[in-house]
C-alpha cells in the first residue's frame, strides 16, 4: 500500500511543469479512474477497487484512497496500520482525518482498551476525544487516571461535551466531586458567558451558606433589575457583586441604556473591577446608548471613555457627524494621537469638517491630494472631490516562472490542484493551510499565484491577502464570468461592474461558497430570496443546488440587485447596503436618521459589517470601472454611484477644496 515515488514525480513533473494535450489526457483518465475507485469503494464493490486502485499508486490522491479504504472497514483495520500510514504520510492532512475518524468509530464500539492506545499515540486532545479517554479509562477500571487534572476540564463556562457525562457523573456521586469551591468558580465563569442556564445547574454543588447567598442574590437581580439601584442591596468589594454588576447592568442596558451607564459610571471605581471587565461594560453600554442618543448621550458617552478608548472615540464621532456638527467633529479628530490622524478615514473628515468651519481653513490639503491617489474607497472620495482620476497603483514586479514552477512541482500543490479538479474544496484548503504554514510574503504570493492560474480565485485572493501584496491587482480582482455578468447586467439595466463588485465582495467568485446562515453561490443568495426572485422575475430555478450553478447565481443575484436599486429609486449605496442587510432594515436606517449627506450616511451604519461591505463594493467598483478601460471617477452617465454621490457632503465642499489645495501647491511652488 506504499506509494510508489518514482512514478509519482514523473506524475508531478507531467502535470504540472510540462503540461501538454497529451499529459492532460493522462491526467485526465487518472482523475476519472479515482473517482470510480472511490464509488465502487462506497458500493463496496471491493473487486472492481482493487482492479482500478493499482493503476493509481502514481496517482497524488493515492493516500486519499488508502484513508477511504480504511475507514471503509474499520472492523479490519489495526492500531499498527494506522501508525504506520500516519508515519508514512505524516505531512498529508488525510492523517489527522483518518486518527479522528479512528477515535471515533473505537469509542463508538466502545473498544476501550484500543482507544486508549490510539488516543496516546494520536495528537488529537479536543474536548470530546478527551471525554472518550477518560470513558475508556473508567472503563478499564483505571479511575486515578480518568479523574487526573479532571478539575480543569470541568471548570468551564460553558457546557461540556455529552461525551463526558459518564465520567463526569462517576466523578460526582463516587469520587465527591467538584468540591463547593470549584462548582462556586465555575458559576461565575457561566455568568461572565451569559450561560445562565449552567448556573443553575452549578448551584447544586455549592454547599456554603456565604456561597449560596451569593449566587441567589445574582439569580434575584436577574429577575429583578431594579435591584441594581440598591446601593444595600450588594455589599463589599466580593467576586459575587462584581460580577452580579457586570452582568445584571449589561441586561438593564438593553433596555434602558441610560439607566445603565448613570449606575455603571457611579458604580464602577467603587468596587476592584479589572480593566478587561470595565472596557467590556464601557463599550456594551456606549453602544446601546449610541443607538438611542439625545442630549445628554455625548456627557455619558465622555465619562464612559475613561480609558480613552478608540470605540467610544468613534461612537461619539459618529454621533457629531450625524448631527453635522463639524465643530465637534473637527475636535474629536483632533484629539486622536497624531499617527492615527493620518489614516485614510481621519485625513478625508478632518479635511471635509474644516471646509465647513467659517474662518478655518482646510487642513490636511498635501494628505488630502495623496489620499485622493490611493486605491480605496476614501481615495475614491478623495479623487472625486479634486475631479481626479482613481489610481490602481498596481504592483509592477511578476512572480518568476521559475519560482511558479517550483511551486506547481511540490507534492502538495499536486494533490490540491487534484483535489479542486474533483470540486473537494475542504480537503484542497486543509492541503492549502497545512503547506502555506510559515510561508513568508514572498512564497505566499507565488503559491497565490498557482491557484489564481487554476482559476480558484477565492483562496487566491485569500492567499495574497495575507500576504498583504495589496497592489498585486491581478489576483486580488480577478474577471470571471465576464459574458455572463456583461449578458445578466445589461438584461436588467444594471452596471456590470457594480453586479461583479458584489461578487467579489460576497464570495471571491467562490462559486460553492456557503455561509454561516446559509447565502450560497457566487453572489451569496438566500434560498427564501432565490425563490421569492426567480418567481418575480420569471427564473428558471428549481432547487437550492442550482444556487451553485454560477449562471443561475448570478442571474438571480444581478436580478435581486435590480429589484433594490428600483426599490430605492435608483441609490445604489442604499441598494447595495439592502443587498446585504436587507431593505427593511435600510428603511430602518433612513428613518432613524433621516436625510442625510451620502457619505455621512455610509460612514455611520450601525452594522459594521454592512458599513464595510458597502465601503469594499464601491472601490472595488471603481477598480472594475478602471479595469475595463471605463472612465473611473463617479461624475459620468451610466456609473453605479453617481448619483448617490452627488449628494455627498464632500461633494457640497468640492469647490472650496480644490480652490484650497490648488492655492496650497501654488503657494509651495513658490516657495
Amino acid at each position: 500500500m506504499r506509494l510508489n515515488l518514482v512514478n509519482f514525480y514523473f506524475w508531478v513533473i507531467a502535470c504540472c511543469v510540462l503540461p501538454n494535450l497529451a499529459t492532460a489526457e493522462i491526467i485526465a483518465d487518472s482523475r476519472q479512474l479515482y473517482s470510480q475507485a472511490s464509488a465502487a469503494l462506497k458500493a463496496d464493490n471491493l473487486d472492481k477497487y482493487y482492479q482500478i486502485k493499482t493503476k493509481l499508486t502514481h496517482y497524488p490522491l493515492y493516500p486519499y484512497l488508502e484513508q477511504q479504504e480504511f475507514e471503509h472497514d474499520f472492523e479490519k483495520v489495526t492500531q499498527q496500520q494506522i501508525d504506520r500510514y500516519a508515519e508514512q504520510y505524516n505531512e498529508i492532512p488525510s492523517v489527522s482525518i483518518l486518527q479522528k475518524n479512528w477515535l471515533r468509530y473505537l469509542a463508538s464500539k466502545k473498544h476501550w482498551k484500543q482507544y486508549i492506545t490510539a488516543y496516546e499515540s494520536s495528537p488529537n486532545s479536543g474536548e470530546l476525544y478527551q471525554c472518550h479517554y477518560r470513558n475508556a479509562l473508567l472503563e478499564t477500571a483505571q479511575p486515578k487516571r480518568a479523574f487526573k487534572d479532571i478539575n480543569d476540564l470541568w471548570n468551564a463556562g460553558h457546557s461540556i461535551s455529552r461525551a463526558c457525562d459518564y465520567v463526569f457523573n462517576y466523578w460526582i456521586t463516587k469520587s465527591q466531586g467538584p468540591q463547593s469551591a470549584l462548582a462556586y468558580q465555575r458559576f461565575w465563569r457561566a455568568t461572565e458567558t451569559n450561560n445562565i442556564a449552567l448556573a443553575r445547574y452549578l448551584q447544586r454543588f455549592i454547599k456554603t451558606k456565604k456561597e449560596q447567598q451569593a449566587t441567589n442574590r445574582f439569580f434575584q437581580v436577574s429577575k429583578d433589575l431594579s435591584l441594581l439601584k440598591n446601593p444595600g442591596f450588594m455589599t463589599g468589594d466580593a467576586l459575587s457583586s462584581r460580577k452580579t454588576y457586570l452582568y445584571g447592568l449589561d441586561k438593564l442596558s438593553r433596555k434602558d441604556p441610560l439607566l445603565a451607564a448613570n449606575l455603571w459610571v457611579n458604580v464602577r471605581t467603587k468596587l476592584s473591577f479589572s480593566f478587561e471587565e470595565q472596557q467590556k461594560l464601557n463599550r456594551n453600554i456606549a453602544r446601546r446608548l449610541a443607538s438611542k442618543s439625545n442630549e445628554t448621550t455625548d456627557s455619558l458617552l465622555g465619562q464612559l471613555n475613561m480609558f480613552a478608548d478608540e470605540y467610544i472615540h468613534n461612537l461619539r464621532f459618529k454621533l457629531a457627524l450625524t448631527e453635522q456638527n463639524w465643530q465637534k467633529v473637527h475636535r474629536l479628530i483632533d484629539q486622536l494621537s497624531p499617527e492615527e490622524q493620518t489614516q485614510e478615514r481621519w485625513v478625508y473628515w478632518k479635511t471635509i469638517s474644516a471646509s465647513h468651519i467659517k474662518g478655518l481653513k482646510p487642513a490636511y490639503s498635501d494628505a488630502f491630494e495623496n489620499l485622493s491617489k490611493e486605491r480605496s474607497y476614501y481615495g475614491l472620495l478623495a479623487s472625486r472631490t479634486l475631479q481626479t482620476r482613481f489610481h490602481l497603483n498596481p504592483q509592477q514586479d511578476k512572480v518568476s516562472e521559475s519560482l511558479l514552477e517550483e511551486v506547481s512541482s511540490n507534492p502538495a500543490v499536486a494533490r490540491m490542484h487534484e483535489l479542486y479538479q474533483l470540486n473537494n474544496l475542504y480537503l484542497a484548503r486543509r492541503e492549502w493551510n497545512q503547506f502555506t504554514r510559515g510561508f513568508d510574503k514572498a512564497q505566499l504570493r507565488t503559491a497565490a499565484t498557482v491557484l489564481h492560474r487554476w482559476g480558484w480565485h477565492n483562496m487566491a485572493i485569500a492567499g495574497v491577502a495575507k500576504a498583504k501584496f495589496w497592489d498585486d491587482i491581478s489576483l486580488r480582482f480577478p474577471m470571471p464570468y465576464s459574458t455572463t455578468f456583461d449578458k445578466l447586467a445589461g438584461q436588467f439595466n444594471i452596471d456590470t461592474n457594480w453586479a461583479r463588485a458584489v461578487a467579489r465582495q460576497e464570495s471571491a467568485y467562490q462559486p460553492y461558497a456557503r455561509s454561516r446562515v446559509g447565502a450560497r453561490g457566487l453572489m451569496q443568495l438566500m434560498p427564501k430570496t432565490a425563490r421569492s426572485t426567480a418567481k418575480r422575475n420569471d427564473i428558471n430555478y428549481k432547487n437550492i443546488a442550482e444556487l451553485y450553478q454560477p449562471e443561475t447565481n448570478i442571474n438571480l443575484g444581478v436580478a435581486y440587485l435590480a429589484e433594490m436599486q428600483e426599490k430605492f429609486n435608483g441609490n445604489q449605496v442604499l441598494a447595495t447596503a439592502a443587498y446585504n442587510a436587507g431593505p427593511h432594515r435600510v428603511k430602518k436606517w433612513l428613518k432613524q436618521r433621516g436625510n442625510l449627506p451620502t457619505d455621512i450616511w455610509i460612514e455611520v451604519i450601525p452594522f459594521k459589517e454592512t458599513r464595510n461591505y458597502v465601503m469594499n463594493v464601491m472601490a472595488y467598483h471603481a477598480v472594475y470601472r478602471t479595469l475595463a478601460g471605463q472612465p473611473s471617477h463617479v461624475i459620468e452617465d451610466q456609473s453605479a454611484f453617481r448619483v448617490a454621490l452627488t449628494e455627498a457632503t464632500s461633494a457640497q465642499q468640492a469647490e472650496r477644496l480644490r480652490q484650497f489645495v490648488q492655492t496650497n501647491n501654488n503657494a509651495t511652488q513658490t516657495q
